[in-house]
């Protein structure tokens, strides 16, 4: 039985909302922090030793149901996404449901394993809902709802639809979790399942901006991507864009009037960062974008706006996109190869992308995304190397030590210390 009271000791602890604590101690109180602060002010039951003490990481963006293609190439240090998108559409065909729900309860586990405590995953009609809802996480799942023909978008909004009038409000609460809508992306779901997803009064996720043939196809109907979708049989010669341009799908008029969760991001318009701002939503309405960095290198894609995003202002935070296209569902990996690509990047601020940002995004900040008296003592415990640095941030992240432990609302759920507390 744990704890009423739990005081931990730690080498380092990174509040993200207040200044590293070097030498520090953290109380959970039930399922909440109760104090933090340096170890000298406070004895501790328990001394976790070298490691770092973060807020729980959040996954903004991920597909749990999607495992590593088969035909995986170690080679490969860049690839088509086109051809990659075959290559899933293929793992896909040749998939279940069956099989995809033990491929997320696996996925799952790898999450909170690797310190995950919160995350967003775009499922098939809800069939993550199972694992995530019976596991120690706080998840928005979006149901996708795909199809530029009409037929195929009926479908997959009718299955949409069905499952999540089976997920009471209740069952929600009980599972920490809340679900949502996501039509895939322009160049894959016909306007009026976005319009649809909109009047629906969920949180909306959708791929957006991610890779050149999306905005040749939405200038021009034509290009490798038209000839994508007429190879799968998924073209419509009636389809019409929303407009010309990706920010069309989610700023554009009504379309506006949602919490929108943007993966990836990489093409949009410079001049149209400023509609990304929170300030620039309507009515308390938010918008993120989910940048994937293993997955963006992957596609050899142009640098990513991230740094001129942030700069204006926008919402950005960190996902690990699927097993299908990055090693692992770790976001300290994901930080990890950013830092390595971009050290001008500050630690703290790496870390908020992290953390608080994605649960902003998900409307989770209250409760969770950085360590606060009275907030969930959702924590990530990380082992640091044996060696002194003044900055405690490189320590994470110069370092391959893994994931310790993971706390969610006050239980060692997994890593060392289950035993112990």
């Amino acid at each position: 039985m744990r704890r009423d009271t739990l005081t931990v000791r730690a080498r380092h602890i990174l509040p993200v909302e207040g200044a590293p604590i070097e030498d520090g101690c953290l109380t959970i109180q039930g399922p909440r922090i109760g104090w933090l602060g340096p170890a000298a002010d406070r004895a501790a039951d328990i001394d976790l030793g070298n490691v770092a003490i973060v807020p729980g990481f959040v996954n903004a963006h991920t597909h749990l149901e999607l495992s590593s293609l088969s035909d995986e190439a170690p080679t490969i240090r860049v690839e088509d996404e086109l051809a990659w998108l075959r290559r899933v559409i293929g793992q896909r065909r040749g998939s279940s449901d069956a099989t995809y729900r033990v491929t997320a309860a696996e996925n799952v586990r790898s999450s909170i394993a690797a310190g995950t405590t919160l995350l967003a995953d775009s499922t098939t009609a809800g069939l993550s809902w199972g694992p995530i809802s019976g596991a120690p996480i706080r998840a928005v799942v979006f149901a996708e709802v795909i199809g530029l023909r009409r037929d195929r978008g009926l479908m997959t909004d009718a299955a949409a639809w069905e499952w999540l009038k089976t997920v009471r409000p209740e069952a929600q609460v009980a599972a920490c979790s809340r679900v949502g809508l996501s039509p895939h992306a322009p160049y894959s779901t016909s306007g009026w399942l976005y319009h649809k997803a909109v009047s629906s009064r969920f949180p909306l996720m959708t791929h957006l901006a991610e890779m050149p043939e999306e905005l040749e196809l939405l200038e021009t109907r034509e290009g490798p991507m038209r000839a994508f979708l007429e190879e799968i049989g998924a073209w419509d010669d009636e389809w019409e864009p929303i407009g010309p341009r990706p920010s069309d799908y989610v700023r554009r008029g009504e379309l506006r009037n949602a919490d929108w969760l943007i993966a990836h991001g990489t093409y949009i318009d410079p001049e149209d960062f400023w509609q990304f701002r929170p300030e620039a939503a309507p009515d308390n309405k938010r918008v993120a974008i989910a940048f994937c960095p293993r997955t963006h290198a992957r596609f050899g894609h142009k640098a990513h706006p991230y740094r001129q995003l942030l700069e204006r202002g926008a919402i950005v935070c960190l996902g690990t996109d699927s097993l299908a296209s990055a090693e692992t569902l770790g976001i300290l990996d994901e930080m990890r190869f950013l830092h390595g690509r971009d050290e001008s990047l500050s630690g703290e601020l790496l870390l908020t992308m992290a953390t608080l940002f994605g649960a902003w995004a998900l409307r989770a900040e209250t409760s969770t995304g950085s360590l606060k008296v009275g907030k969930s003592a959702d924590l990530a415990v990380i082992d640091l190397p044996d060696r002194d640095d003044a900055d405690p941030y490189r320590l994470l992240l110069e370092s391959d030590r893994p994931v310790a432990a993971t706390v969610f609302e006050g239980d060692f759920v997994v890593g060392r210390w289950m035993n112990v507390v």
